[in-house]
């Protein structure tokens, strides 16, 4: 019984085999189709390793210029020499930065960087600019985006521009973490009241200085403006 069952077996067509050839003559009747597809697969997955491999040298050579810049600008920080010709070069390369990767992370950094080198020589202009172009290419809600806002605040203030200025302490507050930063902002948003003749609203903020200070110095400081302006 067995050897018969085996016999009939053996007479039928392998059924792996027959898939293949007509899986063959299925490929072989749509070729052309075939050929097409696999061109356009194989074209899409060179693109994609090509603008892989693109961005990859990309962010490379932006890092390595910013790397330059930041090691020059430190080197010029360090040194006291914000007038130095390692601090004019740092700007050289931070501009060189921006100008020929601006798509890059390096990129957005080097403004942030160029915002605080402007605003310690004095360049208020050049330093709101920067800050600006920080702001534009980096998330809401990064710490150095409520930073940059700060710096602006900063430059406005120096301008005498305290609207301006009062706005932007308050952008910087939305995304500020720590009680640190947060009793240094409100201390700036009081004092720009202050300017502003607003005397009402600069009590408001000092109070809430002293809801997150941990200062003793600066706790003084702002009872006695509160003191005065009560």
């Amino acid at each position: 019984m067995a050897n018969k069952n085996l016999k009939v077996d053996l007479n039928e067509p392998d059924q792996l085999q027959t898939m293949t050839e007509r899986l063959l003559e299925y490929i072989m009747e749509r070729k052309t189709y075939f050929i097409a597809a696999g061109s356009v697969i194989l074209g899409a997955i060179i693109i994609v390793l090509g603008v892989y491999l693109y961005s990859m040298n990309y962010e490379s050579n932006a890092e390595e210029v910013y790397a330059k810049a930041f090691n020059t600008y430190s080197f010029a920080d360090v040194n006291n020499g914000m007038e130095s010709d390692a601090l004019k070069n740092a700007v050289v390369l931070y501009e060189e930065l921006g100008r020929d990767y601006p798509r890059s992370d390096a990129a957005a950094l080097s403004f942030y960087n160029l915002g605080n080198i402007f605003f310690n020589i004095g360049e208020m202009d050049k330093a709101i600019e920067a800050y600006k172009s920080f702001i534009k290419k980096s998330p809401r809600n990064s710490v150095l985006t409520s930073l940059a806002y700060y710096g602006l605040g900063y430059c406005y203030e120096k301008k005498d521009d305290y609207a301006q200025s009062l706005e932007s302490f308050r952008q910087s507050d939305e995304n500020l973490k720590g009680k640190h930063f947060k009793a240094i902002n409100y201390s700036n948003i009081a004092r720009i009241y202050e300017k502003m003749d607003e005397p009402e609203k600069a009590l408001e903020y000092y109070r809430k200085v002293l809801e997150y200070t941990e200062d003793p110095f600066m706790n003084v400081l702002v009872k006695g403006k509160i003191a005065a302006l009560g």
